[in-house]
């Protein structure tokens, strides 16, 4: 049996974009759309027989209609081919509040053949040409998902999450003997895995993490471990392998130099090998220049731009000059240079001065001048009144929870 395994797709990300004059669309949502076909295709032509999608199909809880329709576009298409299709909600899907429903709930409630959304712990069979296969369906867990309201009232926000990764546990441990040994089983889960290189979910982050221990995913009769959730594409091991395939395209600068892409998976009972198939994300690209000391500092910075190929990139520049050249130099030549050269999007062009003095914030002060998320700003400002850390987690995911709803 063959699947095709993708996560994180992020539908409606349109950091660093414009409009595309041809369909009217946001270009980043383009690039998203268009990585997706990417997989699809990879999956039709490995000749697929089920895809598992493990999570964040959007980039908020609240898709607009354009997105709903664009993703539901895909979906169509590969049912069109008669390939089964499970997605796990993830913290990005899930609703912000209990009784409200979730971003692909439509799915469900139309009774889409073919296409099963999972949004609770559960056991499940999923039928296909090949045969029958096992999925252990982890989804993003909140509260509400597996405690009751009596059960979270006067809790500790520690003690409230020792009981979720028992119960978690303990559903896990239920379902590995529940299995079918004679049949192929995948474990899916939307997760944080102990041990997982973090990446730039960390600055999209709608929720808080629960981090699973590999031993909690890695249970008897589980042949693979489908994960999404964290966007750098890894493996945590390979008895069974645990997978995340990364996110399919790259949301920021934290992203430049990961390689975005699904993987394909051939599994038995007892066995599974798996691939990853790169998908051709747009470029990232940072050039740092230092003109300090140079007599033609423009000179230099030209020659800085001419060694790299832009085409099509998403850049940003950073500047290390003094006063003086920083004063003579116009970021706007510097950033319609690097567009003539073919850009797609030029993100900044940040020129850095040496100051002897700084504020209490300390380097934070040039990020102030410079311009930065409200997000940064408030770890910025929360960091220099020395809050706790636990203080501030707390406090950001709370500002995330806000800014979802917005």
């Amino acid at each position: 049996m063959k699947l095709l395994h993708l996560a994180d797709l992020h539908i409606g990300m349109e950091n660093y974009s414009r409009t595309d004059p041809a369909t009217g669309m946001n270009t980043r949502l383009l690039d998203y759309l268009a990585r997706l076909d990417e997989a699809i295709a990879i999956g039709q032509e490995s000749d697929v027989d089920a895809v598992l999608i493990a999570g964040d199909i959007y980039k908020n809880r609240t898709p607009n209609p354009t997105h709903q329709r664009e993703f539901a576009r895909r979906i169509h298409a590969l049912r069109s081919t008669g390939v089964p299709v499970v997605i796990l909600t993830g913290n990005h899907d899930v609703s912000p509040a209990a009784g409200r429903a979730h971003s692909i709930e439509i799915f469900d409630t139309l009774a889409v053949e073919g296409v099963l959304i999972v949004d609770r712990p559960r056991l499940l069979r999923l039928d296909t040409r090949a045969g029958i296969l096992q999925i252990i369906a982890l989804p993003w867990v909140t509260r509400h998902n597996l405690l009751a309201k009596e059960e979270l009232q006067l809790k500790a926000l520690v003690e409230i999450e020792a009981m979720l990764l028992d119960r978690i546990d303990r559903f896990l441990r239920q379902a590995a003997e529940d299995l079918d040994r004679s049949l192929p089983t995948v474990l899916m889960a939307h997760a944080s895995i102990d041990g997982a290189t973090l990446g730039a979910e960390r600055q999209v982050l709608l929720g808080k993490d629960l981090v699973l221990s590999r031993s909690m995913v890695a249970q008897p009769g589980v042949d693979y471990v489908a994960l999404g959730h964290i966007h750098r594409h890894q493996s945590l091991g390979e008895h069974p392998p645990i997978v995340y395939p990364g996110s399919i395209e790259r949301i920021d600068f934290g992203e430049e130099h990961e390689a975005k892409g699904c993987v394909i998976v051939d599994i038995e009972p007892g066995q599974a090998r798996w691939q990853f198939f790169p998908l051709a994300a747009r470029p990232f690209l940072t050039i740092d220049v230092d003109v300090r000391g140079a007599s033609d500092p423009a000179e230099r910075i030209t020659r800085a731009i001419a060694r790299h190929a832009l085409s099509d990139a998403v850049v940003r520049m950073r500047i290390e000059a003094d006063t003086a050249q920083a004063n003579a130099l116009s970021t706007l030549d510097i950033q319609r240079q690097i567009e003539t050269a073919g850009a797609h999007y030029v993100a900044a062009v940040a020129i850095e001065i040496e100051r002897p003095a700084r504020s209490r914030l300390g380097t934070a002060a040039d990020e102030l001048l410079e311009g930065l998320t409200p997000r940064r700003a408030l770890e910025l400002y929360l960091r220099s009144r020395e809050t706790p850390e636990a203080r501030i987690t707390a406090l950001l995911a709370a500002a995330d929870e806000l800014a979802a709803e917005q």
